[in-house]
């Protein structure tokens, strides 16, 4: 009798326990059912926005209507796109989207001058973006936010003239068109700037670049660009080893002369294969110093082809990082020759600052100036899709953190991403169905069965 009550005692607590089992799983089913809340498991991250995405809507401050005006049919990429809106959505309440049909609803189509069907419309106080099938990745729509919601475009003046490297440059390998592109899709204005014929620097150039000049400076450039950066100027200065003529050198660090720094002109030999990019002339950073340009790369690779040390001792008053700097089994080669990968008597030895920023007071502004060793440093050949590594973050850091853009500085979207897959209301319902009550009434009738079996049989 004894053994009888215990088996009855024991199957009533197994079915007590796999009630209160199922019972949790169908609130926990419901629970999520009824929730917005979403965990990205893909490897890369590809259905979670960059940071940059997501502070760019959360600084929405007004709604932003976005219109997907699309052509029914197979392939219009209207899927991806309104999954790629949720995303923003789920970030900021001001991000409304309403789909439009490109045939029916004209008054949309004339109202924003669409000119091809399958085009996303941001309008947003008044001010409205087209982006059109081809141009509706993340790093799309972020732009498109970020000029939006600014009220002003940074002016990047370029210096030409003196053999440096171009933004119309579009070689695989040494050209800066990704640069260009990389200034017009995160809202900045580019014109040239022909230093070499100006007295001062335009009181419209938000930042200078001089990136790599392979003829020296004048003194009136020179002169120019010193009283530019003492009434709170930004430039960015990329220099290269080995120049044919040692003034150019002598004219960059002439720039840089005020706030203690220099080009040291030799040629950067990193030995260590772990900081290098699999050719001892190609340096390789992992670890970066602390600075809102590097927030968000740690221990993702750049590289800086050709690199030459940056010299000197910062000036007391400026406050300085050594963003990138070499291995201690890193040397130096002051002049060509042929065997520079063997180190020699006379060659310096590392490790070397290879990229730095400066900032200093100048009155009620900033000077803010980014100094590299290496021109290369984004060069087509370095940059997406030719290459990984954080090269392009790095190069949109530098212009956004010259610009005073500091909250704004992130790693870039991801290009691509995968399509979440969307359920209906009955297919959610199914669901829970499927999950909260057939498969656990199954195991319950399954225990059910087997303690009825030994019941009946022992």
């Amino acid at each position: 009798m004894n053994r009888w009550a215990r088996r009855a005692r024991a199957g009533s607590v197994s079915l007590v326990v796999t009630a209160t089992v199922l019972a949790l799983l169908v609130a926990a089913n419901v629970v999520a059912s009824r929730s917005t809340q979403a965990v990205d498991l893909t490897r890369g991250g590809l259905n979670t926005l960059a940071p940059q995405s997501i502070l760019a809507a959360k600084r929405l401050a007004f709604d932003l209507q976005v219109i997907g005006i699309f052509r029914a049919g197979a392939g219009n990429g209207q899927a991806e796109a309104e999954a790629l809106i949720s995303l923003y959505a789920a970030q900021s309440q001001h991000v409304k989207y309403r789909r439009a049909d490109a045939d029916t609803d004209l008054a949309d189509v004339n109202r924003y001058k669409v000119k091809r069907p399958n085009t996303l419309v941001l309008d947003y106080r008044g001010k409205s973006e087209l982006l059109t099938p081809d141009s509706q990745g993340e790093i799309d729509v972020t732009a498109a936010l970020i000029k939006l919601e600014s009220d002003r475009v940074p002016l990047v003046c370029w210096a030409i003239g003196d053999g440096e490297r171009s933004l119309g440059d579009k070689d695989t390998n040494s050209g800066y068109s990704g640069v260009a592109d990389i200034l017009a899709k995160n809202n900045f204005a580019s014109r040239d700037l022909l230093v070499a014929q100006t007295s001062s620097i335009p009181a419209d150039c938000d930042e200078v670049a001089l990136v790599a000049p392979t003829k020296p400076l004048s003194g009136a450039a020179v002169k120019a660009i010193g009283a530019y950066l003492a009434s709170g100027g930004k430039l960015l200065i990329a220099a290269e080893p080995w120049q044919q003529d040692p003034s150019v050198i002598v004219s960059l660090s002439g720039v840089l002369k005020p706030y203690g720094l220099g080009f040291s002109g030799a040629l950067v030999v990193e030995t260590d294969p772990a900081h290098n990019g699999g050719n001892q002339t190609i340096p390789a950073a992992t670890q970066y110093g602390v600075s809102p340009m590097t927030a968000n790369v740690k221990g993702i690779a750049s590289y800086f082809p050709q690199s030459t040390p940056i010299t000197g001792t910062p000036d007391p008053a400026a406050t300085s990082v050594a963003i990138a700097r070499t291995s201690s089994g890193s040397f130096a080669v002051a002049s060509p020759r042929s065997d520079y990968a063997t180190r020699k008597a006379g060659d310096v030895g590392g490790p070397f600052t290879i990229m730095e920023t400066l900032e200093e007071a100048a009155g009620q502004k900033k000077t803010r100036i980014v100094v590299s060793g290496s021109g290369a440093l984004a060069e087509n050949l370095v940059l997406p899709p030719n290459a990984g590594g954080a090269n392009l973050e790095i190069a949109l850091a530098s212009f956004q953190w010259l610009a005073e853009q500091d909250s704004l500085i992130s790693i870039p979207p991801k290009p691509s991403r995968a399509l979440p897959l969307p359920l209906t209301q009955q297919d959610q319902s199914t669901l829970i169905f499927i999950t909260g009550v057939l498969m656990p009434g199954l195991m319950v009738f399954g225990g059910i069965m087997v303690w009825w079996r030994r019941r009946v049989f022992s």
